[in-house]
């Protein structure tokens, strides 16, 4: 019993000190602590822990929502999207007229790397221009398991046939266009002081310039012959396939720039996009005239 006693009496004076020691904490606008030589004397700072009220606790003393004191725009980082292309009456249908180019949305994905950006204030730090530079992959997935060729005057692709005569369908058929991308954009922010606390929309255009492409496609057999057949049942061509995945580099008549209208809309970090091509995807008359869009959303910004 004196030895509960005895502790009880302790628990009590340690927290009798403790508050004491609180009192004497001075309070600042966060909420937090700080060093400073004007209270070098008092016990709170000397046992440098954080006494003050969660009451009086502040968004900015995270570091994602610190002051930013300038304007900061919303272009580096990186993006997820789905990408696709329409005709000039926004069709996605391609009938037979270009049977080939009818694709999987839902499988045909652009990974955007935006490494930086310069922003330049336009007015009171809510309204600026942002450039920079980013780097694009467009994935376009098609379902019809064609086999497109480089080397005619215009784009043509052929369905597949085995050896018995037989249609081969692919496990993957798809096409990689690269970019890399110059943005031109215009953005307004409501608060230009703490990004974590802002709504933001964002217009202008991004011009590109094709890096790379090529198509790939997945057979399901290797070390087998195919035929390439036209829309009348005619073999045209005949080619090996020595491993699964066939991957073909070239340009296949896409254009070398592109100008895209940029829209961006966000709160906080949390940044939607849309991107619609004003120029073609292929080069005039060797084509279907085309214009790709891509929708997605950031998934890390700086």
């Amino acid at each position: 019993m004196k030895l509960t006693g005895i502790f009880l009496l302790f628990i009590t004076l340690s927290a009798t000190s403790i508050a004491q020691d609180f009192k004497k904490c001075p309070f600042y606008k966060h909420g937090w602590h700080r060093s400073d030589s004007s209270h070098a004397n008092d016990s709170c700072h000397q046992m440098n822990y954080c006494c003050c009220p969660m009451g009086n606790f502040d968004m900015s003393d995270f570091p994602f929502g610190k002051k930013k004191n300038k304007y900061n725009g919303h272009w580096a980082g990186i993006e997820l999207g789905f990408s696709g292309y329409t005709t000039p009456d926004f069709n996605m249908d391609f009938g037979s007229r270009y049977p080939y180019m009818n694709m999987n949305v839902a499988r045909s994905i652009t990974v955007n790397i935006n490494p930086f950006e310069l922003n330049v204030n336009l007015y009171k730090k809510h309204l600026g221009f942002t450039t920079g530079l980013g780097f694009q992959i467009s994935n376009y997935y098609f379902t019809g398991n064609y086999v497109m060729l480089q080397d005619s005057a215009s784009l043509v692709a052929y369905k597949v046939q085995d050896q018995q005569g037989n249609y081969v369908s692919m496990k993957v058929d798809k096409m990689v266009v690269s970019y890399l991308n110059l943005p031109l954009l215009f953005e307004y922010q409501t608060n230009s002081r703490y990004r974590v606390n802002s709504f933001h929309v964002t217009l202008g255009v991004i011009a590109g310039v094709r890096i790379g492409s090529y198509t790939k496609q997945i057979y399901d057999n290797k070390e087998e012959t195919y035929f390439l057949v036209d829309d009348k049942g005619n073999k045209v061509a005949t080619y090996e396939v020595e491993h699964y995945m066939v991957r073909d580099r070239g340009a296949y008549h896409l254009s070398p720039f592109k100008v895209d209208a940029a829209f961006r809309v966000g709160w906080s970090y949390l940044n939607l996009f849309a991107n619609y091509s004003l120029t073609q995807m292929f080069q005039k008359n060797q084509g279907p005239e085309l214009y790709p869009f891509v929708v997605g959303i950031s998934l890390v910004g700086w």
